[in-house]
């Protein structure tokens, strides 16, 4: 289960971590130019509101349901907890696209600032760990 999830993290990853190296090295090479991508300052907001729905209240609300819909049993099979992490990752690793807009788009520094803290935490919190993994089986009595 560990090797499937891993493999979901990094394939949602490295495309991330791409563009952020190509971006910084387009500006470094004077190709892309501060302001270039401006946007109109609500949407400042939404990519903010976005970013903590993605990395917060969205894997949050995933595993309120998941446990809401194991109350009534004694365990929960290793298929339904599978999709439940892989939906979890999911949701959880598209923080880094939205940083790369904010990025891109030179959002003002609150915005920019929260959203790649948000970033940081989806990547750091969500990250597919043995013991992770294996607290959440223990939670929710994995087969």
């Amino acid at each position: 289960m560990q090797k499937i999830l891993n493999k979901q993290y990094w394939m949602m990853i490295i495309p991330a971590g791409c563009l952020f190296l190509i971006f910084g090295l387009a500006r470094q090479l004077n190709l892309i130019h501060p302001g270039q991508f401006a946007i109109p300052g609500i949407l400042h907001a939404l990519v903010f509101i976005l970013s903590a729905i993605t990395a917060l209240a969205g894997p949050l609300f995933l595993r309120t349901l998941f446990a809401h819909s194991m109350r009534n049993e004694t365990e929960a099979t290793a298929k339904k907890f599978l999709t439940f992490q892989k939906n979890t990752l999911w949701i959880s690793q598209m923080t880094p696209y939205l940083a790369f807009i904010a990025v891109l788009c030179d959002f003002p520094r609150f915005y920019g600032g929260a959203i790649v803290l948000m970033t940081l935490y989806a990547v750091y919190y969500f990250f597919p760990s043995e013991k992770r993994i294996s607290f959440d089986q223990k939670i929710f009595r994995v087969k």
